[in-house]
């Protein structure tokens, strides 16, 4: 068994530089709020070669993602922040500006069965290089009882060249034995202290 039993600290990033080939440099970070749940989605190649009535070779590569991503409310500095509204006096404006490229990351909370009995591990994800954006908010009365609310986010990602070799990279991940080191990795690719 390996099975994923929580989400935890959901943390961005701005992205303040990038050169195809270099290294990303990105702002202060912070944590986003607490996490309720996210849902990647790989985007793919499908490209079969054929020949003599055979497929010879297929290309699966990996073109870009979604997250669907699912925080438990947003404050206004952190949704201008991801979404890129802009503070004018005192109101929020929502303006036609694309939404700032950000790095974002979480961590998998694990259950698997090890020489130890069941282990609970923590796997650190970090996403390079995404734009969110809120396509829908639902707003209604209270009616008998609460019906909890929060947006959902979705994340689309590209792959970045950071380095000499031409591959593309989307995304990394790291397996700790504690939600310190998780969080510890987290921080560094967020530039929070």
């Amino acid at each position: 068994m390996n099975a994923n039993v929580g989400m935890v600290y959901p943390v961005y990033a701005p992205v303040s530089a990038y050169t195809p080939g270099t290294s990303i440099t990105y702002g202060t970070g912070a944590v986003v709020a607490e996490a309720v749940s996210a849902n990647l989605t790989w985007n793919r190649n499908d490209n079969k070669f054929w020949g003599d009535d055979v497929e010879l070779d297929s290309d699966n590569g990996i073109t870009g993602y979604s997250l669907a991503f699912e925080p438990s409310g947003l404050s206004d500095t952190i949704r201008a922040a991801l979404l890129g509204e802009t503070l004018a006096t005192s109101d929020y404006e929502i303006t036609s500006a694309t939404a700032p490229d950000v790095g974002f990351g979480y961590i998998r909370v694990m259950r698997s069965t090890g020489t130890n009995g069941v282990e609970t591990t923590y796997d650190s994800w970090w996403f390079n290089k995404l734009k969110f954006a809120i396509d829908s908010e639902e707003t209604r009365t209270k009616e008998e009882g609460i019906e909890w609310r929060v947006p959902q986010m979705t994340g689309t990602g590209a792959g970045v060249s950071l380095d000499s070799t031409g591959v593309l990279k989307f995304a990394s991940h790291r397996k700790h034995t504690t939600l310190a080191n998780a969080k510890s990795w987290l921080n560094t690719k967020a530039g929070i202290t």
